[in-house]
């Protein structure tokens, strides 16, 4: 989504709809995870630095990796592995106690 100018209609919409339903996840994962845990928001976030990586929409063979990313999506990726091994450590945590 960070090529926004080469993209269509179809993609601006559907890579539009999808950065809103990722935030509204977020937002919702927040607002009803029980106090005292930690909000599993890791995978929301990998999503979202998918959507806005400019391959994600790119036609051809285009991949979607850490080396092309611009450095918004690198990041929203480095906060989701950061999520995602805070929320882990707390579940094994929890597990252990």
């Amino acid at each position: 989504m960070l090529n926004w100018n080469h993209l269509t209609l179809q993609q601006k919409l559907l890579g539009a709809l999808g950065v809103a339903l990722c935030v509204l996840v977020i937002l919702a994962l927040f607002r009803f995870t029980p106090p005292g845990r930690t909000p599993p928001i890791g995978m929301p976030l990998v999503i979202l630095g998918w959507l806005l990586h400019p391959g994600a929409f790119a036609p051809g063979k285009r991949t979607v990796a850490w080396r092309g990313a611009p450095l918004l999506v690198k990041i929203v990726w480095a906060a989701a592995i950061t999520a995602l091994l805070v929320s882990v450590t707390a579940g094994v945590g929890r597990m252990l106690a």
